[in-house]
């Protein structure tokens, strides 16, 4: 990568300088991500590199790094040869003590003890709410969506859909899934011990019963994808 850019005529600096940024990894794009959402980062293109659907093939890596440097010209604002696609950063607020947290892909809140049933409220921005037994429950990006939450039984969501909010082996044969247009809240309702905060696949603390907790959208940030050639 790095000879990629010297090639192209560009250098590497730090990332709250960049024009664009190449994230090689799930950690590494979910990380840029992140940083992108606070306040002293600058908002840059990111090119994720990796195996996720909306990543470039690793193969070809190289190839889409030059590509990239080629199409800024020195602006920001533009890259031939590629779209540009708004995705999701979440915020967290709430959660106790613990600071405002951001996540890329989602937000689950899940019960420290195994098999170990709580009951979460969940409303909406439109004013719906709904409460559901589970072992837990996860607020996905469209980015996250086809991970943890998929796996639980979630939608797949394209950029721009919504959410998507997903009980955890709910206590129920018919189990209900949401697409949400705007954040949600999440309450666990029962008084029993608190429930792990887990962001990004990381635990970040714990959620006392009765506290709401806000999963909402901070900012968006630009993917590039190579339009087709």
């Amino acid at each position: 990568m790095r000879s990629a850019v010297d090639g192209a005529g560009a250098r590497l600096v730090d990332r709250t300088e960049a024009d664009a940024v190449v994230a090689v990894g799930d950690a590494a794009l979910r990380e840029a991500m992140r940083a992108a959402a606070t306040e002293d980062a600058r908002s840059a293109p990111i090119l994720p590199v990796g195996d996720g659907r909306h990543a470039v093939d690793p193969d070809r890596g190289t190839e889409r790094v030059a590509g990239v440097v080629d199409g800024l010209g020195g602006s920001a604002s533009a890259v031939d040869g590629f779209s540009r696609i708004a995705h999701p950063v979440l915020a967290v607020d709430g959660a106790g003590d613990a600071p405002r947290r951001f996540a890329a892909a989602d937000v689950a809140f899940v019960t420290a003890e195994p098999a170990r049933i709580s009951e979460y409220g969940i409303a909406f921005s439109d004013g719906e709410s709904v409460s559901v037994r589970a072992d837990g429950a996860v607020i996905a990006t469209p980015l996250g969506s086809d991970g943890y939450a998929a796996a639980a039984g979630g939608p797949v969501v394209s950029p721009g859909g919504g959410l998507s909010v997903v009980p955890v082996s709910p206590f129920t044969t018919r189990p209900d899934t949401w697409v949400a247009s705007g954040g949600v809240r999440v309450t666990v309702e029962r008084e029993e011990e608190p429930v792990a905060l887990v962001v990004d696949g990381d635990r970040r603390g714990t959620v006392e019963p009765h506290r709401a907790v806000g999963v909402e959208v901070a900012t968006t940030v630009d993917l590039l994808s190579a339009t087709a050639e």
